[in-house]
């Protein structure tokens, strides 16, 4: 059957399977170390200096060779420099993000679990370098942070780089590893330990405390011993839940100087410290005692070398006001799929308002940069051995750097056939590899929407799926960055292409009656606002966030008024979210505050 693997830049999805560590990260299976390791030709300790992202031969997916300098090799033949196959990239005025992928940084440094790419390249794009994928998909990687002597990948954390994880190789390769270059992770790890009692960075603080991801939002950071040359910033991975840092760009690090940064948060982004590498010719670093909260992120394409991010917005691209998914027959003709999907598409229009439609069932059976949103089930070997699905986003873009605009011209969606699916609507059974079908549809919609990871258990966007959770209502915080994309979506019009519309959603009976039964006025306001009950449904409460998802004010309606009064002076003038409760339903609705 044909291979079809898929591109961009890249976010990470798996599920983790097991009695003890009951999680997942969507559409990836765990696999072991011992397992990567002997279905692996190649594994090396290497460090990312490079990477070019391409089309392949048939002009359908993009990928990224990503440049390899090779430290150890633990298995296989030596080689000094290899590159890397990984889905998803952007080229030119042209992007594709692949769920789930690995997406490596330039000066990444870690151990990769390989085995020999088949991807085709038109003859312009060959360097001659060996090419390599990884087993696994984005566990293929396990990622250093030596600043805390760890090795990392989205399901396994790695203490004692050269004093554990070495030796764990080693009893699978049943060898000693091969050293080309010199490169002590040990020693890079206390040198960090001892600068870092001599030298700055230190006194790491920040604010905001909460802020938001990919949204241009800007974090002050201060502290002592930063230096006057830019350095690094580090946030904690959403995309792997915060084992490994990942590095705000430097067109990011807004300013820099000895005591105080100002950086833009990047979208992948998650919860948890943030750290501070200087650019001394030894750098130190140092990282914050609390916890910077990411509310929410949003995707960015990412361009121009790797340096530039860019938010992204939807478009008019059925001509009847948004997108039009279209399901092969294959998933058609399964009922219950069928169904779990619809529900979990509908969940987002209804919210956000965003104008997907479900159209005619397609003959079209393969995912690929064709102008098609295909839903389907995959064919054969289609999908990596590790993978439940794929799931492919695809941008184009207008203007030059750095000011260029992106939209999103196509996704498509593929899954496991052979994956033990609870598709639903009954809850999930715990039961060791089955998987809720709808709560994967529904974070992997979300990625369609251009929402990023998040880490927190309780949100669709965490990165991680709980095992036997089922996860298919959308929160506050996932509604709220969905309308401020909708919001630039149906407002703003770019690269010539028609603005979508609001989808005109049907409430179910309970929404309807409690969004029909509100009226909020004034609005706008200058501060105070009333909420006017004019049915007799029980109201239970009133919560108001502003855009970043941070809670404003929740206020008790059990037993109040008609019409109840709720007060915003001295709150910032801007988008508020007003959600009601009743004892069977909840409506969000919008107000500005002047």
């Amino acid at each position: 059957m044909k291979k079809i693997t898929i591109e961009v830049v890249v976010v990470v999805l798996s599920f983790v399977i097991g009695l003890s560590n009951l999680n997942a990260q969507d559409l990836l299976r765990k696999v072991s170390l011992e397992k990567q390791i002997e279905n692996s030709s190649l594994v090396v300790e290497g460090k990312v200096i490079s990477k070019k992202s391409f089309w392949d031969a048939e002009n359908k997916h993009i990928y990224t060779a990503n440049t390899i300098e090779v430290y150890k090799v633990f298995k296989g033949e030596p080689v000094a420099t290899i590159e890397v196959i990984t889905p998803g990239g952007t080229v030119g005025l042209f992007a594709e993000r692949v769920t789930p992928s690995l997406n490596l940084h330039t000066d990444a440094v870690g151990v990769f679990t390989l085995y020999p790419s088949n991807v085709q390249m038109k003859a312009s794009d060959k360097s001659g370098v060996k090419q390599f994928k990884p087993y696994g998909s984005s566990q293929g990687f396990y990622k250093y942070s030596l600043h805390e002597n760890v090795a990392a990948n989205v399901f396994n954390k790695k203490q004692g780089i050269s004093a554990s994880f070495y030796d764990e190789i080693r009893s699978y390769t049943k060898s000693k590893y091969i050293e080309l270059s010199n490169f002590d992770a040990q020693a890079t790890y206390s040198k960090a330990s001892q600068s870092k009692a001599t030298l700055a960075p230190s006194g790491i603080t920040f604010s905001p405390t909460t802020i938001t991801a990919g949204t241009k939002s800007i974090l002050t950071i201060n502290g002592t011993g930063f230096g006057t040359t830019k350095g690094k910033v580090s946030f904690r991975n959403a995309d792997d839940g915060g084992a490994t840092f990942i590095d705000a760009l430097s067109t990011q690090i807004l300013t820099w100087n000895n005591t105080q940064i100002t950086v833009e948060v990047p979208s992948e982004a998650g919860t948890g410290p943030v750290m501070v590498t200087d650019a001394a010719p030894s750098p130190a670093s140092d990282v914050s005692a609390s916890n910077l909260t990411i509310s929410y992120s949003e995707i960015n394409v990412v361009q121009n070398g790797g340096n530039l991010a860019y938010r992204v917005q939807h478009v008019n691209d059925n001509g009847s006001g948004g997108y039009t998914f279209q399901l092969f027959t294959d998933f058609n003709n399964n009922t219950a799929a069928k169904a779990a999907f619809t529900r979990a598409h509908d969940s987002w229009r209804c919210q956000t308002g965003i104008n997907w439609t479900i159209g005619a069932t397609t003959s079209i059976d393969v995912a690929a940069s064709d102008g098609k949103n295909v839903i389907r089930f995959d064919n054969g070997a289609e999908l990596d051995p590790t993978e439940l699905g794929r799931t492919s986003y695809y941008y184009s873009g207008c203007g030059t750097a750095p000011n260029i605009n992106w939209y999103v011209t196509e996704m498509d969606f593929v899954f496991d056939d052979t994956t033990d699916w609870n598709f639903g609507p009954a809850p999930t059974p715990a039961v060791i590899g089955k998987y809720d079908f709808e709560s994967v549809a529904l974070h992997e919609l979300g990625h369609g929407h251009q929402l990023g990871h998040v880490i927190d258990g309780d949100d669709v966007m965490n990165y991680a799926l709980q095992f036997a959770l089922d996860r298919r209502v959308l929160g506050t915080s996932n509604i709220t960055v969905a309308s401020a994309i909708q919001t630039r979506s149906t407002t703003a019009q770019i690269c010539g292409q028609p603005v979508m519309t609001n989808h005109p959603c049907y409430l179910s009976v309970e929404e309807a009656a409690l969004n029909e039964a509100i009226n909020i006025y004034p609005n706008p306001t200058k501060g105070q606002f009333n909420v006017q009950n004019t049915s007799l449904i029980n109201l239970e409460k009133v919560v108001v966030y502003d855009v970043s998802g941070r809670l404003i004010l929740k206020t008790d309606m059990l037993n109040a008024p008609r019409i109840k009064t709720i007060n915003l002076l001295g709150a910032s003038r801007g988008m508020y979210f007003v959600s009601i409760y009743s004892d069977k339903a909840m409506i969000t609705k919008k107000i500005i505050l002047e």
